[in-house]
């Protein structure tokens, strides 16, 4: 298996960063993450200078397949559920 990492960066809404992260612990991020089988890394950063409205995840993995099982966990279903009322964009770089 290749290991896979994911940087995720997440450009929050004015002003919402803190609630963002708030809700993330709130329903158990990133510990119940790091927990998965295949999961060894997953943590979120805030810049300390710079761009305030940015929230940076770094993710990897053991393979790019259980990444993907990821994707589809009861948990990551319910981050969708919220993660729009925080964030106005996503995007992701994949280094295998």
């Amino acid at each position: 298996m290749k290991e896979i990492t994911l940087i995720v960066k997440y450009s929050v809404k004015n002003g919402m960063v803190n609630d963002f992260l708030t809700a993330l612990k709130n329903e158990g991020f990133p510990q119940i993450v790091q927990n998965e089988n295949g999961c060894i890394k997953y943590d979120y950063f805030v810049p300390s200078f710079g761009k305030s409205n940015e929230v940076l995840l770094i993710e990897k993995w053991q393979s790019e397949k259980l990444q993907k099982e990821h994707l589809n966990t009861p948990h990551m279903q319910k981050m969708k559920t919220f993660k729009d009322r925080f964030v106005e964009n996503t995007t992701v770089e994949i280094f295998k």
